[in-house]
């Protein structure tokens, strides 16, 4: 998915909350189908512009993997609403805390190929390496290696 079309305001939380960095991992209930991705990515575009938050998703051998960036309250917010989504299960939080910048400030919402390195993939899942997931799957998108 190309970057956002609606500049994010990325520092204007900067002087009254937090920057919070996110990263978690779900099993998907049943697999998702194409049209399916495309509307949770195009609703996800929206509500991640409003909330000042950015990050990318991605999706491998089942399982969702999603970084996100933001003020604190409202990835608080956005984490209470993944926790009741029925499209996913098992939600596990492989890394979360305080972030001076963002990793991904143009994407309110990148969409990574997280099969285009399948053996990386697999073997940071396996090890649930928050630090290494969040490393390619910024590094995925920052060169257009998008799903």
């Amino acid at each position: 998915m190309r970057p956002s079309s609606k500049p994010l305001r990325v520092d204007a939380d900067a002087g009254t909350q937090p920057l919070e960095r996110l990263l978690y991992r779900s099993l998907a209930v049943g697999l998702p189908s194409g049209r399916v991705m495309n509307d949770l990515f195009r609703v996800s575009v929206v509500k991640n512009d409003r909330l000042e938050i950015t990050g990318a998703l991605g999706f491998f051998d089942q399982n969702y993997v999603q970084l996100l960036e933001g003020p604190t309250l409202a990835i608080d917010g956005l984490l209470r609403t993944l926790e009741r989504d029925p499209r996913h299960t098992g939600l596990r939080i492989l890394l979360r805390g305080a972030s001076e910048r963002r990793l991904l400030p143009q994407w309110s919402m990148a969409r990574v190929d997280l099969a285009r390195l399948a053996p990386e993939t697999q073997r940071l899942m396996a090890a649930d390496d928050g630090l290494g997931l969040t490393a390619l799957m910024a590094t995925l998108a920052h060169q257009g290696m998008t799903a």
